[in-house]
């Protein structure tokens, strides 16, 4: 039995895709907001509430077919999705409000300036503009959906949250198939338009732990905190998504305060690391001084782990000087 030859298409197809005319399709066909990330602010609230969603939302047609509300296949307008839901349900309460407080004489509700108001925002948020990508020779996993998110975003504005999510995914791809990283980086690059340096640098979020990325992905934490954070060591995460959890607002600042704390937290437990020296004249018993060289690599992997050059630079002195110990005791 022949085994089963995957091909990977490549990112960028060879024949440019088509981009269909603009239709109108209902906001319960589009993905749903659990399956997208992302979060509304409030400047494309407010202008979605004036004017309506004025730029399409973009949908890939794969191998030929459209699934509008399949998250896989949504190149962008993840965030004007969950705004027009917002407002439809912002809009359906001020209706409810001005009937309510309309006289009970049978009025008609239109000629209420307030519910027509709201009741035309309601119906002009049910079906939103979308624009269909066909990419006939497209799958699911072939990477161009995310392709197409990151050129989008390059071209309209900024958005590292997306960008983090498709760029972490074309890499792993990418090296999942035998790729370095550094030619992963590239081809994506080369794909994207985007340079590989803003590449390296959204993936830099990938050090980040689990409860910080979530904080970044929901908009909880701005873009440059996070990459800054993203440069702090395991304990000193925790402390500041400590921080943030007690209500501490997400700043550079905050960031520095956590690797402070823990660098003062680490000074004051030090010596801990080590047990006590012998009386004068005496020496370290072959059993303490086995428990010696362990604590000693325990207290290194401390001092790497805040990432502080000079904390690091001892961390390598005491590395050397276990490897000593070790290598004269066995020898």
């Amino acid at each position: 039995m022949s085994a089963t030859v995957i091909v990977q298409l490549p990112l960028i197809p060879e024949t440019p895709p088509k981009l269909g005319d603009m239709v109108l399709v209902p906001l319960d066909r589009l993905p749903p907001d659990g399956a997208m990330e992302g979060q509304p602010y409030p400047r494309l609230v407010d202008s979605v509430r004036r004017w309506g969603v004025l730029d399409p939302i973009l949908i890939r047609a794969v191998g030929g077919a459209v699934d509008y509300a399949n998250p896989k296949t949504l190149v962008a307008g993840r965030r004007r999705i969950k705004t027009a839901r917002l407002l439809v349900v912002e809009a359906r309460q001020a209706m409810d409000k001005a009937a309510k407080a309309s006289p009970a004489k049978g009025g008609d509700l239109n000629d209420d300036p307030v519910y027509r108001a709201a009741y035309e925002r309601w119906r002009d948020l049910q079906r939103l503009p979308v624009r269909v990508v066909s990419d006939p020779e497209g799958t699911l996993t072939d990477g161009r959906t995310e392709a197409l998110a990151v050129m989008t975003n390059a071209v309209r504005q900024d958005n590292p949250a997306t960008d983090f999510r498709a760029i972490s995914f074309l890499v792993a791809r990418f090296v999942a198939e035998g790729q370095t990283e550094k030619a992963a980086l590239a081809e994506v690059a080369a794909a994207t338009g985007l340079a590989p340096g803003t590449v390296k640098q959204r993936l830099r979020l990938l050090d980040l732990s689990p409860a910080l990325q979530d904080d970044f992905m929901v908009g909880r934490l701005p873009y440059s905190v996070a990459l800054q954070a993203s440069r702090l060591g395991n304990e000193s995460q925790t402390v500041f998504a400590q921080m943030l959890d007690d209500g501490e607002r997400p700043t550079l600042e905050l960031v520095k305060q956590a690797r402070r704390a823990t660098v003062q937290a680490m000074q004051a437990s030090l010596l801990d690391a080590l047990p006590d020296p012998p009386e004068p004249g005496g020496s370290w018993p072959r059993g303490e001084g086995g428990d010696l060289v362990a604590r000693a690599e325990a207290l290194a992997r401390r001092l790497a782990d805040i990432k502080m050059p000079i904390l690091q630079e001892a961390a390598g002195m005491i590395e050397a000087l276990v490897d000593a110990v070790r290598e004269k005791r066995d020898g």
